[in-house]
């Protein structure tokens, strides 16, 4: 042993304490020192817990119901604020899907048939010279026609006919029950060519046509409605205008035929009965013996791998010689001959053409709210998360990535667009239900499965920008806010400001646009409703009535009608009855061509608009007798023959000279003498303009059919119905009262399309200027907040409360002047689009403008009034406190 190691056992004897200490921290160190390499060789053991679970599981479900469960707590926190972004973004949403829903309804949706795309509707650019319709112009074809493409159609598998029974509804009995339906005739192959299945009992058949078989099939709807779902009416009778119809079968659900004005009610093949004309014609042919008379409606099905316009030119040259058949195969000199054209069956057949473009424009409407109602959220996200920098910055401080950041505010958006969408639906619900009573369409608008892609669509583009929008502010957060109290001391914030008065700018120009929309739809309405018929509709009721037609000659018609008019008559306040047989604003007319003195006049179109009426016509119905005189109970079948023409008649065809005594026609066989010149009065709607007219009494007209009943009444016509309807079951108990209502309302519903886009306008318009008072409201308060202490300095060196208030509301005004700068110039080019739905108004009307930019300032200052008012009323030794 060395002297080195003795002395240092000798001094370890001495301090042994101290050495046996160091010893044990030595060795808990390199205890430590191996632990924590073997810890490092393990790995992360947190980490490896989360990667098993991933393994296991999704800890994205985890996060994000952790996430949704905070932002829950979050928005109930403050449930003001989330009540009215909710409200704001579900008007928005809710006006979007319910506009989209009737544009699907009425022009995007399919026939649900078997392959949809391959079916069209077939019409024509015109149809030949002397031949008529019943209105439909170009929709209309003849029998030859339709016969002639049944037999030979290249380019289509298939070629189906169907037109209506009535103008309307048709009076049907089942059992003791009258009541009102649609119903059509349609060719044997009508529903296998659509690829329409059965529920009960069988479709109809090709030898059901070429027989006439009397035969029915219901629609499932109104199977449902009136027959309580049950198979067991297959089988049964079924009265349509007293024509007995065996029910042989109920349609597939969701198939409600091919009209455009509504749903079909039931179906039976064609029938060559005049009883049973097409219509509802009084004619004393049926359809199939006049082929000049243009009134049946052809859709067809593609072949597969022909396009619309190959067929089309295909089937153009039979059709032309089909057409011209009747009329000794040659068109005349100088005519032009109509050609075929196919159109699919997306939407509804001649709705669409109406209402496709003002659809449209709602739609932009509804975009352009939804856009104002967005970036309001948007403003409203962003001063609430301007209270929030504390947090982001504490976030950030403690290694909180923009990936975690993004998922916090996109699960907090996620929760207030799936709110808001849930209440919008609700309110598209609503809305869909009013604008189907509203418009003429009996059409039922409720959002389907397209509507329901197209609202989550919305709701996932807008729930994407409430989560990005506010992330660029949340990271330019500073980190050492976080160690700050209060967010007080945060970064000035004037550029936020000055985007949010953009913004503000940009919502009331497009608060105008829509404004003066609301107000242009607004005058075109109000002038419809004043538009001079040209007769006296107060106290007038009119309904259709249809006597039993197989047990009826033309003699007992004639007094079956004069039976109901003098019962009708004799009612204590009915001042006059008369009769008519298209009724008056239904759309409606019979249109062929003139003989004047038993030629075709020279001067005119050669166009003339006639109906039949019955005695004291112009009477009733309060139109002005010119000269002449009216139409009169003596004026019978037996009797000579008159007629009543209109003022356009007599300028057009007799040239200012005198008509009375000279002879009119729609045949060169026979001849009516004019009697008398009525002024010029609307016939199919208000919006139409003066046409030849003629009126031929009822009862020198053979085929006596359906027949609308005029009432004057000395009240409230709509008092009387119940008395009419008492009258009428006493002389015929099973025959109903079809569509009875008020003439003014048979008017009114000519110009429903106006009407509803007017009115739905109206509220788009209030609802824009709802929303920028709202966006201004809170830009305003928001910034007499940030200005407190600068206000209060203002105040106590002096300034008045006036100057205060004119300092905010200069902000105010300075935003208007800007939208209205911009917005004026919008609202112009805006307004022509509307050019076509306007009526007696110019797009650029000056007082519309004007009344605008007045509705736009009165906005302006009532949203400005509550935060003027609070600044005004700020406490200056408050204010000088204010951090």
């Amino acid at each position: 042993m060395t002297a080195g190691e003795l002395a240092r056992r000798l001094l370890f004897l001495i301090r042994r304490r101290q050495h046996l200490d160091e010893l044990d921290e030595e060795m808990r160190l390199h205890a430590e020192l191996c632990n924590r390499a073997a810890s490092r060789k393990f790995g992360n053991t947190t980490l490896l817990k989360e990667k098993s679970r991933e393994m296991w599981g999704w800890n994205w479900l985890d996060d994000l119901a952790k996430d949704l469960r905070y932002s829950l707590r979050l928005l109930r926190g403050n449930p003001m604020f989330t009540g009215i972004i909710v409200l704001t973004l579900a008007l928005g949403i809710g006006a979007n899907t319910a506009i989209f829903s009737v544009m699907n309804a009425v022009v995007l949706r399919s026939l649900p048939v078997k392959n949809p795309q391959q079916v069209v509707y077939i019409h024509a650019t015109g149809q030949p010279h002397h031949t008529w319709n019943t209105g439909i112009w170009g929709w209309s074809m003849s029998t030859g026609v339709y016969e002639q493409l049944r037999a030979e159609h290249p380019g289509l598998s298939d070629v189906m006919a169907y037109v209506p029974m009535a103008f309307g509804k048709a009076a049907v009995l089942y059992g003791r029950d009258p009541e009102e339906a649609s119903a059509d005739m349609v060719s044997g192959n009508f529903f296998t060519g659509l690829g329409v299945q059965p529920v009960c009992g069988r479709m109809l058949t090709d030898s059901d046509e070429t027989n006439h078989t009397a035969v029915a099939v219901l629609s499932y709807a109104y199977w449902s409605r009136r027959f309580g779902q049950t198979c067991s009416v297959i089988g049964h009778p079924l009265y349509i205008k007293g024509v007995p119809f065996t029910v042989v079968g109920v349609a597939a659900n969701g198939f409600e035929g091919v009209e455009s004005d509504g749903s079909t009610d039931l179906w039976v093949p064609l029938q060559n009965r005049p009883g049973l004309n097409a219509w509802g014609s009084e004619s004393d042919k049926s359809f199939y013996a006049n082929p000049q008379w243009w009134c049946i409606m052809m859709i067809g099905r593609l072949r597969p791998g022909i396009s619309r316009t190959a067929a089309a030119a295909r089937l153009t040259p039979i059709f032309q010689r089909a057409a011209y058949a009747p009329l000794g195969g040659k068109p005349q000199k100088g005519e032009k001959m109509p050609t075929l054209a196919f159109d699919g069956t997306k939407g509804i057949p001649g709705a669409k053409e109406v209402y496709e473009k003002p659809l449209r424009v709602l739609l932009a409407m509804v975009g352009l709210i939804l856009l104002i109602a967005c970036s309001n959220v948007v403003m409203m996200l962003n001063a609430r998360n301007a209270a929030r920098r504390h947090e982001f910055s504490v976030r950030i401080a403690i290694g909180g990535s923009k990936w975690r950041l993004l998922r916090q505010l996109m699960a907090e958006s996620l929760l207030i667009v799936a709110a808001a969408t849930a209440l919008g639906y609700f309110f598209a619900f609503a809305a869909t239900r009013a604008i189907s009573r509203w418009s003429a369409l009996d059409q039922d608008f409720s959002p389907d499965r397209t509507v329901l892609l197209f609202t989550l669509a919305i709701m996932s583009a807008i729930a994407l920008l409430f989560g990005v929008a506010p992330l660029r502010n949340a990271l330019k957060t500073p980190v050492n806010l976080a160690l700050k109290t209060t967010a007080a001391t945060a970064y000035s914030d004037r550029g936020r400001m000055h985007a949010r008065k953009v913004v503000i700018a940009l919502q009331m120009c497009i608060c105008l646009t829509l404004l003066v929309a609301a107000g242009l739809l607004l005058r075109t309405l109000q002038n419809l409703q004043n538009v001079d018929t040209g007769m006296n509709t107060q106290g007038l009721l009119v309904f259709g009535i249809s006597p039993q037609q197989e047990t009826r000659s033309g003699a007992e018609t004639i007094r079956f009608y004069e039976s109901l008019t003098n019962r009708l008559r004799s009612l204590p306040g009915v001042l006059a009855v008369t009769l008519m047989g298209n009724r008056l604003g239904s759309g409606g007319t019979n249109n062929t061509s003139v003989y004047v003195d038993g030629e075709h006049p020279r001067g005119g179109s050669g166009m003339v608009r006639w109906n039949t009426v019955g005695p004291d016509y112009l009477a009733t119905l309060g139109i002005k007798l010119e000269y002449g005189r009216d139409l009169r109970e003596s004026d019978s079948a037996n009797a000579a023959k008159v007629a009543l023409i209109n003022d356009t008649f007599t300028k057009q065809y007799f040239k200012g000279q005198s008509p009375l005594g000279r002879s009119i026609g729609i045949s060169s066989k026979i001849q009516f003498t004019v009697v008398g010149v009525a002024a010029d009065s609307k016939y199919a709607g208000v919006t139409e303009e003066a046409m030849p007219m003629a009126y031929f009494p009822y009862k020198q007209r053979k085929g006596i059919g359906t027949m609308q009943v005029e009432v004057r009444t000395a009240g409230n016509p709509t008092s009387f119905l119940q008395v009419i309807q008492r009258e009428v079951r006493q002389l015929a108990p099973n025959l109903p009262l079809l569509q009875p209502m008020t003439q003014q309302a048979q008017f009114d519903e000519s110009y429903a399309m106006q009407r509803l886009v007017a009115w739905l306008a109206i509220f788009f318009g209030l609802l824009a200027a709802f929303l920028v008072a709202t966006g201004l409201y809170a830009t305003l308060a928001y910034s007499v907040t940030r200005r407190t202490a600068e206000i209060g300095i203002r105040m106590a060196l002096g300034a008045q409360r006036g100057e205060v208030v004119w300092m905010v509301l200069k902000e105010s005004i300075d935003l208007c002047v800007a939208g209205a700068v911009v917005g004026v110039p919008l609202a112009l080019a805006a307004s022509r689009v509307l050019r076509s739905i306007l009526f007696g108004v110019k797009p650029s009307d000056p007082l519309t403008i004007c009344l605008g930019l007045v509705a736009l300032v009165a906005v302006a200052l009532v949203a400005t009034l509550i935060p003027a008012r609070r600044a005004a009323s700020i406490d200056p030794i408050r204010a000088l406190r204010y951090e």
